[in-house]
């Protein structure tokens, strides 16, 4: 009878967990960005004046670009995730959508231990050209194409885990 019982939960648990990877595919399809043609040879500046190209910066390897804001309540869940990958030595570019000046933004980076490269995106240009519809948006590039993008909060391992699998298949 115990033993029964505790199939039928894991079977139950097997069910609801496909059922959320599916859905959670699905919704990411669904909010996919579009990587504009020639964004990856454009030069970006960051907050401490650094050029980046995404091209140069991913050539031969995974770097992740996140689009989110600081007035983006998942966000503040999101973005310390980010920075543990970044002080792990994954190459990162932030994009912070209209979150203010450039001192705004150095601010709340600051007062909240943020300390990948970030590029404002304070009038939302940025966001726009990769048609961005919702915040927080990770995409993973390779070679200046993107290959995957998320939204929503992700897990450190969770991102390590698509970036392996990505890494392996392209």
């Amino acid at each position: 009878m115990q033993r029964t019982l505790s199939l039928s939960y894991l079977k139950s648990f097997l069910q609801a967990a496909l059922f959320f990877a599916v859905l959670s595919v699905a919704i990411d399809w669904w909010r996919k960005p579009n990587q504009p043609v020639s964004f990856s040879d454009q030069t970006l500046i960051t907050l401490h004046q650094n050029s980046i190209s995404l091209r140069h910066l991913s050539q031969n390897r995974i770097i992740i670009v996140y689009f989110w804001g600081t007035w983006c309540s998942i966000c503040k869940y999101t973005s310390p995730t980010i920075e543990k990958l970044h002080q792990n030595h994954i190459p990162i570019i932030s994009i912070a959508v209209k979150s203010g000046n450039n001192a705004a933004l150095k601010h709340y980076l600051s007062h909240n231990g943020l300390s990948f490269p970030t590029v404002n995106d304070s009038d939302g240009l940025i966001s726009h050209q990769w048609n961005i519809s919702v915040t927080p948006t990770i995409v993973l590039m390779k070679n200046g194409q993107m290959l995957h993008s998320t939204t929503g909060i992700s897990s450190y391992w969770g991102l390590r885990l698509r970036m392996l699998i990505s890494d392996l298949i392209y």
